[in-house]
């Protein structure tokens, strides 16, 4: 008696929560069209991945570094240090939320979504001090400014994790817990490189000023070299074209912010005189 038609449920070696023929180990089988993709890229798939992490470690800490201003331009110029910090941080990671949802409707075009991403960062990120304290000592708005810059950077900076895992497993499909620890992983070891640069290094040498404007331009430029050398296949002309532009145009705001824009001052703290809140329409 010949043996009966195994079902495709059915095949020699398939357990019962394994669709049949693929392999028992951690990392699935590639969708059709990844061994293609892995080909057009211009490094093998393993080193391609590494360069994406790199990047995910170094964006971390720029993201971090903003961060990190706002809180410490919050503590000088708001009523309250531990409330203004406390409003930042909370404003913050909520907002990051919204950024991580926001990304959702562009995984199919991840490569130049992620780019625009950066540029806009590097902006917002760059002139975040200069602009809150402009808010704060010409117009009266400190708390709508800072509440605004705050949004602005935390949408951002959550955009950036969804686009980043497209990005990896469109190099290599592997499993998602895999990749997720591997992207938080970078990112947690650049939040913490961000950490003691910003306080130990930067501050000290560059000012508020000058740290995120240097912050800005690094996170543009390794966003964008990123994008356009290592995923340039998935780019046309006018793709690689608007790249650029956003690139250069990011650079320039972030220098003219730097150079024209007001410098806070180092210190405002109570024993070196006046502190002003929110409610100041002018320098204290």
């Amino acid at each position: 008696m010949s043996p009966p038609d195994l079902t495709p449920f059915q095949n020699e070696g398939a357990g019962p929560y394994q669709v049949a023929g693929r392999p028992r180990g951690r990392h699935r089988r590639s969708e059709p069209g990844s061994a293609g993709a892995a080909e057009s890229l211009p490094l093998p798939p393993g080193a391609a991945r590494w360069l994406v992490l790199a990047a995910v470690l170094v964006c971390s800490a720029c993201g971090l570094v903003y961060e990190l201003a706002l809180v410490a331009l919050g503590g000088r110029l708001g009523p309250d240090p531990v409330a203004e910090t406390s409003v930042v941080l909370s404003v913050m990671v909520f907002s990051m939320g919204l950024g991580a949802l926001a990304a959702k409707p562009f995984g199919h075009r991840p490569a130049e979504a992620f780019a625009v991403v950066e540029s806009a960062l590097a902006v917002v990120g760059g002139t975040s001090v200069t602009v809150v304290y402009t808010g704060a000592h010409v117009f009266g708005l400190y708390r709508l400014t800072m509440l605004t810059v705050c949004v602005a950077t935390g949408v951002l900076v959550g955009a950036e994790i969804p686009l980043l895992m497209t990005l990896v497993q469109r190099i290599r499909q592997q499993d998602a817990g895999d990749a997720v620890a591997d992207l938080f992983a970078a990112d947690y070891v650049g939040a913490l490189g961000g950490g003691l640069l910003f306080p130990f290094l930067l501050l000290p040498t560059l000012g508020q000023v000058g740290t995120v404007a240097l912050v800005g331009a690094v996170n543009a430029l390794v966003g964008t070299f990123v994008v356009l050398w290592l995923f340039r296949a998935d780019l046309d002309r006018r793709a690689r074209t608007r790249m650029c532009v956003l690139v250069v145009s990011a650079l320039a705001l972030i220098a003219c912010a730097a150079g024209f824009g007001p410098d806070p001052p180092a210190t405002t703290r109570e024993s070196d005189g006046p502190k002003c809140s929110y409610t100041c329409s002018t320098g204290a």
